[in-house]
């Protein structure tokens, strides 16, 4: 696939060159419930929409985090046995023509639209105005095309794709502004109106060689589809159904059957086209992982909680650190030539490696994204007073909001 499906989000942590941002995000392992009307606290808001209440907290959602998380690892996985094998879909779990990570795509748009909604609710809370807002998101997310099309070109001289960093800026940007015009109440019948779009655009320009339809309009990851991704993100944050479990819950289980009855009248998932055969297992896999990512998890799994939630906030960072490998394959002639059995271990100990080097690199103090790198109060560098204040009390747990999602599985060389 084009280099994959990644997602930018709402105050982000900086790994490899990507900014973390703490104010106004706070820790939580369970999504804090949202109040009877109106979205979880200080996240139900696009550019433009109503002031924020006073003192309103914007909470971090520790699911966001697993979320991103796993579509992080599911993607790497899906592109270094696929560099590796030739073919990922042919070993990986799954479809012939859809494997389970191929849902990563899917899980970091829906992600990085949770986050782009999560951001504009902190900006909200701050009473920063409609069109700097604005001006905050389109730098956030359409710094992603420039760096998009520079890896098109270091990797393979190529000016015209359309890859996954160059939709998801493009996306981002458009599902906050439809968020910014759409009431909070209508964003979800917006959403799916999107993404039967979507299915509708992509079926209406088959069989044509442009580069409009080859690249955006269907392609590896059709643009409008892709923002109906998004808006399905934000409209999840902006009416608060994201923190409750029991909605998070029955929206899977309508997934899952909406599976089940595309599977009983012979529709088989499939990466592409990005269809209803592509568009329902994709969401259905997302919403269960979210579901699961609602519930602490046991002990036994604390450590790759940890190293899952880590990486979560450095996944632009990972994601272009692991063309480097796909570099190295390349140089090396091993690009389809690697034994499936030999492919898997390997994958899955590169996935591990970028996992917990990541967070533990060198962060650069400003990013062309995020701007100056803020640092927690106490940490060296910061304010003295902040770190005589900190000295005096216990530190709290990082607080960082959810990140921006990266890069998805994809299909072909280039991701």
């Amino acid at each position: 696939m084009s280099h994959s499906s990644l997602s930018s989000s709402a105050p982000s942590h900086a790994g490899t060159g990507q900014t973390r941002q703490t104010a106004d995000a706070e820790p939580s392992d369970r999504p804090r419930r949202a109040p009877a009307e109106g979205p979880a606290p200080g996240a139900g808001s696009a550019p433009g929409a109503g002031p924020a209440r006073a003192g309103a907290k914007v909470a971090r959602s520790g699911a966001l985090d697993r979320l991103r998380g796993v579509a992080l690892v599911a993607m790497l996985v899906h592109h270094l046995v696929d560099w590796q094998t030739g073919d990922a879909r042919a070993v990986l779990p799954g479809w012939r023509s859809f494997a389970l990570t191929d849902a990563a795509a899917v899980a970091f748009f829906v992600a990085a639209g949770a986050s782009m909604a999560l951001f504009v609710a902190a900006q909200r809370r701050r009473r920063v105005g409609r069109a700097l807002i604005g001006a905050r998101v389109l730098r956030r997310y359409g710094m992603l095309v420039p760096i998009g099309l520079a890896l098109d070109w270091l990797l393979w001289r190529n000016l015209t794709m359309f890859g996954v960093l160059e939709v998801l800026g493009v996306t981002v940007v458009a599902g906050a502004a439809v968020a910014a015009v759409v009431p909070r109440r209508a964003l979800p019948a917006a959403a799916v109106a999107v993404l039967v779009a979507g299915v509708a655009s992509e079926r209406a320009v088959a069989g044509s060689s442009s580069w409009l339809a080859d690249e955006a309009i269907a392609g590896k990851f059709p643009l409008v589809t892709y923002v109906g991704f998004v808006l399905v993100g934000a409209a999840a944050v902006r009416t608060g159904w994201y923190a409750s479990r029991r909605r998070v819950f029955a929206g899977a289980a309508v997934a899952v059957l909406a599976t089940l009855a595309m599977l009983a009248d012979g529709l088989v998932p499939a990466r592409y086209p990005g269809d209803v055969t592509f568009v329902v297992p994709g969401l259905a896999v997302t919403i269960i992982v979210f579901a699961l990512s609602q519930h602490r998890w046991p002990g036994v799994l604390r450590g790759v909680d940890a190293v899952v939630r880590g990486a979560a906030a450095h996944t632009l960072g990972i994601f272009l650190g692991h063309y480097l490998i796909y570099g190295a394959l390349r140089r090396g002639g091993l690009m389809g030539g690697v034994d499936p059995i030999v492919a898997v271990p390997v994958a899955l100990g590169a996935t591990a490696a970028l996992c917990l080097l990541a967070p533990r690199l060198p962060q650069f103090p400003w990013s062309l994204r995020t701007g100056r790198r803020r640092r927690p109060a106490g940490a060296p560098g910061g304010p003295p007073a902040a770190r005589a204040t900190a000295a005096a009390t216990p530190a709290p747990a990082p607080a960082t909001a959810p990140a921006t999602a990266p890069p998805t599985a994809h299909a072909d060389a280039r991701g």
